[in-house]
């Protein structure tokens, strides 16, 4: 099981590219430039400023690197210092855009060397060691740019985001992953419709005692295993988010009963692991049952978790769940020793679950998202139940996106 990226989608990277230049009051265009490029290069910036508006950022990095080509012989050093930072800079962010980001903060690194004055080679080196996992340099370029462009609203956040990446690093929490050993066609069939799905299992432990529960575990229980036997964690129990069966297994619904077996999930785990205790909401425990009947004579081993209950693994991590109904009749959230808040469906970034399923019910996704999460502070970070538009978010920036305390009558 490895950790999930926070990879932005490419449709995202045009605007998190251009965010310095359009922000910073010390940035340089190619008007303010003195002397004057020469034409040939100038029309060959804009085609490459065309093709990166357009999103054509293979076509961009060929122009841009045609322009330097073009540029470094033809003007004096010291005349073409602006001209030549500003190239790379942009070079630096179409080789972001396709996710070249060695060779963005390499382009980076020109831009501190020939204008160490600008904001724009610490921003955009930070956002390329950030891609690469590196969040101490990335958040030591990040304090850079902030120190040199205070009025950017977007670099704190930019800071807050290394700081909670920086902080996960590490936590078991996965994609369903494929599997590395010889399958059916069936069971193929099975791990295809989990990636469609894009569900995200968590493992919570405790790392003094090893001790450690599983959030919805699905779809792939020989990974899960994997992954807990090779941290040498002690499984103690499943938490269920919600009772859909792309969380607790079973028997898939229309339109998913195209899959002609049972999804490994809750049934499989009990089985596994004789010892573990499975904690439900009662409100979604007949829906578990009519999904998979067999469940029902492990029915001493679910323990009914109604809000507030709370669950302890060793001395210093606390699981304390809420009922936040809505999606389904027993939906209900998980906070993790106050920081870390697992929402199952109820809440995803930007968006929160469907209430037009069985179960579902507007008015109470109303009183959880204005009501129950409003409760919550901002810092606290969401995990969710997929990965959708990305695998974390905060209470605060949902609720700057209008959707913690969102009236969805």
């Amino acid at each position: 099981m490895s950790d999930a990226s926070n990879t932005p989608s490419i449709s995202d990277r045009s605007s998190t590219a251009d965010t310095i230049n359009s922000q910073n009051s010390s940035s340089t265009s190619l008007e303010d430039l003195v002397p004057r490029p020469d034409d040939r290069t100038l029309k060959v910036v804009a085609r490459a400023s065309q093709y990166f508006e357009n999103k054509n950022y293979k076509a961009a990095l060929g122009e841009y690197t045609k322009a330097l080509t073009l540029s470094q012989p033809n003007l004096n050093p010291l005349e073409t210092s602006d001209f030549s930072a500003l190239l790379f800079s942009r070079r630096s962010a179409t080789y972001y855009c396709c996710q070249l980001y060695k060779d963005a903060e390499k382009d980076a690194a020109q831009v501190i060397r020939i204008r160490p004055e600008w904001t724009e080679g610490y921003f955009r080196r930070a956002e390329a060691l950030l891609e690469m996992g590196k969040y101490d340099e990335a958040l030591d370029d990040y304090e850079r740019a902030r120190e040199k462009d205070l009025k950017n609203p977007r670099i704190p956040l930019k800071i807050a985001k290394v700081m909670i990446l920086k902080d996960n690093k590490g936590m078991g929490r996965d994609i369903c992953v494929n599997s590395n050993v010889l399958v059916m066609p069936v069971q193929a069939k099975i791990f295809d419709c989990a990636i469609e799905m894009k569900n995200i299992i968590y493992v919570v432990a405790d790392m003094e005692t090893r001790q450690c529960v599983v959030i919805d575990a699905c779809w792939d229980v020989d990974g899960i295993a994997r992954f807990i036997n090779q941290h040498s964690f002690t499984l103690i129990g499943a938490i269920l988010t919600h009772y859909h069966f792309d969380h607790v297994g079973g028997y898939p619904p229309p339109p998913y009963d195209y899959i002609p077996v049972r999804v490994p999930g809750l049934h499989t785990l009990l089985k596994r692991y004789p010892d573990i205790r499975a904690y439900v909401h009662p409100r979604d425990l007949p829906y578990i049952i009519e999904a998979d009947p067999s469940l029902s004579s492990y029915e001493s081993r679910i323990i009914h978790t109604h809000s507030q209950y709370i669950l302890q693994l060793g001395a210093s991590t606390l699981l304390r769940f809420m009922h936040t109904p809505g999606h389904t009749p027993g939906s209900q959230v998980i906070l993790v020793n106050q920081t870390r808040l697992f929402t199952g469906d109820t809440l995803m970034v930007g968006s929160f679950g469907r209430v037009d399923l069985p179960g579902g019910d507007r008015n109470e996704m109303n009183k959880t998202l204005n009501e129950r999460l409003a409760r919550f502070e901002d810092g606290i970070v969401v995990y969710p139940g997929h990965d959708y538009d990305g695998d974390w978010t905060t209470i605060g920036m949902e609720r700057a996106r209008g959707i913690v305390g969102k009236i969805i009558l």
